[in-house]
């Protein structure tokens, strides 16, 4: 077989003559490493060669022909449904949503959509740098699709620039606050709190089982976490504040969570954040007259409280479970749960 540039097709032997070949099109497969396998478009019959590498050309042309430019909504549902067994479906989800933010061009035919189109999107979406990353991640995947189904010649969203603005600052919330919520009496009211003097993320907080409790003669602590592998393992003391919070949610039976949803019929599980945020954050802020507070803001609480306390840097960011601290660690002591408890100790 004679080697030519990619998409441009082949040429082949078979007995007497020569054979040109296409790709058409690409299907799922379980037997091949990528996932996919190429479905070929062939003319055969040729006596020589070089008239079968000429051909190639008709076919590509041919096969453009047949396959005339789609909207971009269209070339996403047919890339979902080829790209999506080969992903989690968690993946898949956070391509279905970066791709919403494209709303504008949905219904736009593919060969009609510019860089400069899926740039404005992508500056104009009012979020973070992560769903900006995943909204040029998906329109390349997309993009690519229509390229290799010869919709179009040229992928407009290999270039596209995703910014790189400040960190979003969250304000943490004051001690009034905590105790104006605290007093709340509220369901859940006492997530919040401990949200507040642990430190998680959200998302990390409430995947806490009661397995990862753990309670010696000296001290009691939380240790898991995610996202970076510094913050995966850490451990985290609990502070004398929240210690009844804790101790009170690990008698609670029925579950493994330590801070579980507990729906009308009383049944147990995960709290999800987007859950969280929406039908308890916010009506509990609201009815309180909490303002420009958000969730992740007792993250910010809690890297407020320890900030200007006695205790090293190092140890700091063990309790926050900052990727950083891999390097710290590569370079000095390992932190001692005895250290970490001193310092969680001085938390008011």
């Amino acid at each position: 077989m004679s080697k030519r540039p990619n998409g441009t097709g082949n040429v082949y032997k078979r007995g007497d003559t020569w054979t040109a070949r296409i790709v058409d099109h690409w299907e799922p497969s379980t037997t091949s490493k990528s996932g996919l396998k190429p479905i070929w478009k062939t003319k055969g019959g040729f006596a020589r060669k070089k008239d079968a590498q000429n051909y190639c050309s008709i076919l590509i042309q041919a096969k453009r022909n047949e396959h005339p430019p789609k909207t971009f909504i269209q070339n996403y549902t047919e890339w979902e449904k080829l790209y999506s067994p080969r992903v989690s479906a968690k993946t898949m989800e956070g391509y279905k949503q970066a791709f919403a933010h494209f709303k504008p061009l949905h219904y736009v035919k593919i060969n009609n959509i510019s860089a400069v189109d899926l740039q404005h999107c992508i500056d104009n979406c009012g979020k973070g740098k992560r769903t900006r990353q995943l909204m040029k991640v998906t329109a390349g995947l997309v993009f690519k699709y229509a390229v290799d189904d010869d919709q179009i010649v040229k992928n407009a969203a290999q270039n596209l620039y995703i910014e790189d603005q400040e960190t979003n600052h969250y304000e943490p919330l004051t001690d009034q606050e905590i105790d104006q919520i605290a007093a709340s009496g509220e369901l859940y009211a006492d997530y919040i709190v401990a949200l507040c003097y642990l430190g998680h993320r959200p998302s990390e907080f409430f995947a806490f089982k009661k397995s990862d409790y753990y309670k010696t003669d000296d001290v009691c602590y939380i240790k898991g976490g995610i996202k970076t592998d510094a913050g995966k393992c850490r451990i985290v003391p609990i502070p004398d504040r929240i210690k009844p919070i804790i101790e009170k949610r690990l008698a609670v039976k029925g579950t493994d969570y330590i801070f579980p949803r507990q729906d009308r019929t009383g049944t147990f599980s995960e709290m999800p954040t987007r859950y969280f945020n929406k039908f308890v954050w916010k009506p509990l802020m609201d009815k309180l007259g909490i303002v420009g507070k958000v969730p992740y803001s007792t993250r910010h609480t809690y890297s407020n409280k320890i900030k200007n306390i006695a205790g090293s840097d190092k140890d700091k960011a063990q309790l926050m479970g900052h990727a950083d601290y891999e390097t710290t660690k590569k370079h000095y002591q390992s932190t001692s749960l005895a250290e970490l408890k001193a310092l969680s100790d001085q938390i008011i």
